[in-house]
């Protein structure tokens, strides 16, 4: 998930009559026989077979879904009553119910009743993937497991006979980082699957990769835990989902997400794309289409973030954002859609091909880039779509912001700054431009510049510098030219002189 500021966003799938394609090569194949478990049964509504999710026709299920508000959930908008733009409108198969089952930090009572939430959507034959998020970026202790366990083995007494409400244990477990999956990952994710099959469930069972569900944009296959436990867990236990979220990390990350898809396959997993950011101005509108691009002809189902509009993520681009505010509710497709709310109208209504023109991103994507995106908290450190290297904070002091309510300060004291990942079209002319004054006359620069690498890992070619040496606002400006081939961006403020604050304000990038 992606925002409260740890990024959101996935799962899974519904409506018998969206069933997306039939899968002529797995789809009738006999399910997998595990020793000690037994066979499915032709009954069961939703099965895995090898890297595809099936009905019990044999059919292949691809998920269109939304994430939405559950129990626990700190956003307010109730879901039951937009069930039917939800499904009706907007045409998704399938909901991913954001709970917070332990220690929710806010007491929001109006999506309380779970219950009802689960019989609303699968009467309609919609699939409710319930998805705790207690633990985003860690794992839990003992005692927290414990709790976990006695929770999804109540869901899984519960919901048993209803193979619509699938099992998503872990929001983005594990903090962000190069190295190997860790055991714990194995270990949390076994102990409650091993509890939800000695239940008696046989539902299919939803798990996040590691490192907040974005497994470090595969920048190896260690950091994957589908490639690393997957098999493991799926000689054990069947009907087994792994789930991938996409946001900064894989931003200029089609080939990658390709490879990973490629990977997981090969190892006759199945994947669902669990969260992905729907925004229309930063960096995971150019993440959305590749989430088309490689999700609609990998047949991978895919659930957007966040049907509430509450965060950066928004569906439209009017009004408060979320999917409930279109302004064509009668099935017509709304005029006010975002980047990503009208690719996922278009993929959920059957019009988007992987090679649409809507496909293609807008030519510069960067967050809060005159920094009015934010309030005075926390001291103003916390400024919404930056990176803050430690010495940043907002500032509204009249004399030191030139446009809007807001500039960047960079204090004194130490080295530092900010940065932001963004996203440039590859081979384009690109003008910036900023204001920019220090508090003294500095003896190293403070720059203003964007960082590429055109290849995974790569050094870094810093390009469009702004140099400030001056006390007072100057406006300074730079073209440039990118290479054919991009692999990250990187928007940096970078203060050396410990002995001056400097201040920035109004950063445009355009195209030329």
């Amino acid at each position: 998930m992606k925002t409260l500021q740890v990024y959101f966003v996935l799962l899974l799938l519904a409506t018998c009559g969206l069933l997306a394609c039939k899968n002529t090569d797995s789809g009738t194949s006999p399910a997998p026989v595990i020793p000690g478990v037994p066979p499915v049964t032709e009954s069961a509504d939703f099965s895995v077979n090898g890297s595809t999710i099936v009905d019990k026709t044999g059919a292949e299920f691809i998920a269109k879904g939304i994430n939405v508000n559950g129990p626990g959930w700190p956003w307010t908008r109730q879901t039951i009553p937009d069930i039917n733009l939800i499904v009706d409108t907007w045409k998704f198969n399938t909901i991913r119910l954001n709970c917070w089952v332990q220690n929710p930090p806010y007491n929001n009572p109006n999506n309380s009743d779970l219950d009802a939430i689960v019989k609303s959507f699968t009467d309609k034959k919609v699939v409710v993937i319930l998805e705790d998020h207690s633990f985003t970026g860690t794992y839990p202790n003992t005692d927290q497991l414990n709790t976990a366990v006695s929770w999804w083995t109540a869901q899984a007494l519960k919901y048993k006979t209803n193979a619509y409400v699938w099992f998503n244990l872990i929001n983005e477990p594990g903090s962000s980082g190069s190295g190997s999956v860790p055991a714990s990952w194995l270990t949390v994710h076994e102990t409650i699957i091993k509890a939800i099959r000695n239940a008696g469930a046989d539902n299919i069972i939803v798990c996040d990769e590691h490192g907040y569900g974005q497994a470090n944009g595969f920048a190896a296959t260690e950091n994957s835990a589908a490639l690393t436990y997957g098999e493991m867990l799926t000689s054990k236990y069947r009907n087994l989902v792994f789930s991938l979220h996409l946001y900064d990390l894989w931003v200029y990350g089609k080939s990658r997400l390709d490879n990973y898809v490629n990977s997981v396959k090969a190892k006759k997993l199945a994947l669902l794309i669990g969260e992905y950011g729907v925004g229309s101005t930063d960096v995971t509108a150019e993440v959305a289409s590749s989430v088309m691009q490689v999700g609609i002809p990998q047949k991978i189902g895919r659930i957007g973030w966040h049907w509430a509009g509450i965060d950066t993520y928004k569906l439209a681009n009017t009004g408060d954002g979320g999917g409930f505010a279109i302004d064509n509710t009668t099935g017509a497709k709304p005029t006010n859609l975002g980047f990503g709310g009208n690719l996922i109208w278009l993929d959920n209504h059957t019009q988007l091909q992987g090679t649409d023109v809507a496909l293609t991103p807008p030519a510069v994507l960067l967050s809060n880039a005159n920094f009015d995106g934010g309030t005075l908290v926390n001291n103003s450190a916390n400024i919404a779509g930056w990176v803050n290297f430690g010495t940043a904070q907002l500032d509204n002091t009249p004399t030191n912001v030139k446009e809007g309510n807001y500039s960047v300060k960079v204090k004194q004291g130490a080295a530092g700054g900010l940065g932001q990942v963004i996203y440039l079209q590859p081979g384009a002319t690109y003008k910036i431009t900023a204001w920019g004054k220090n508090s003294q006359t500095v003896s190293v620069a403070t720059i203003v510049a964007l960082k590429y690498t055109t290849t995974a890992g790569g050094t870094e070619t810093q390009v469009g510098s702004l140099n400030f040496t001056e006390v007072g606002f100057q406006e300074k400006s730079a073209i440039f030219t990118l290479p054919a081939s991009i692999t990250s961006m990187f928007l940096v403020i970078y203060k050396s002189d410990t002995a001056s604050d400097f201040w920035c304000d109004d950063i445009r990038i355009t195209k030329q």
